[in-house]
């Protein structure tokens, strides 16, 4: 029977050390090229997500104000929240920061009036936000708060108490 020969001892290289600096680099740039791209659209998205989850609980809130300026309160500040946490340049972000400015035009003499004009913006807000909630909307679902046509925000009292 022949000799068996002894095997050698692997030997770290130079050649190895350059495999080795190589995948961990492709790896990273890999991981950096995804969170890029998917990572990054997820969190604009749940970013999207919180602003119309937000304004839906001021929206509501705002339903179960007494008045018409603590209505108007309420909602408006659920539209400048939007705007903080929708991405910028969106259209979603762009009707938050419409809603918002119908503030300037509201006041005691005039909540009637705008009543209208401030549903029509926050009926888009809320066109919007059931398109990033997915919500499955035929008309108005009822657990979406949505804006009315009527001049209080509740039964009594008056808003121009």
């Amino acid at each position: 029977m022949p000799k068996k020969e002894a095997k050698k001892k692997y030997k770290w290289g130079w050649a190895d050390t350059v495999i080795a600096v190589s995948l961990i680099l492709i790896a990273l740039v890999g991981l950096t090229i995804y969170s890029g791209t998917v990572g990054k659209q997820q969190a604009e998205q749940k970013s999207d997500q919180t602003a119309c989850e937000n304004f839906n609980t001021a929206l509501g809130n705002a339903y179960k104000t007494t008045t018409a300026k603590d209505f108007y309160w309420v909602l408006f500040r659920g539209a400048y929240a939007g705007i903080d946490q929708s991405r910028e340049g969106t259209g979603l972000n762009t009707d938050f920061a419409h809603l918002a400015q119908l503030e300037a035009y509201v006041d005691n003499t005039t909540w009637d009036s705008m009543l209208v004009t401030v549903g029509d913006a926050t009926s888009k807000v809320q066109a919007d936000c059931a398109t990033v909630l997915k919500a499955s909307v035929k008309g108005w679902s009822a657990s979406i708060p949505h804006a009315s046509a009527s001049a209080t925000p509740t039964s009594s009292p008056s808003p121009t108490k």
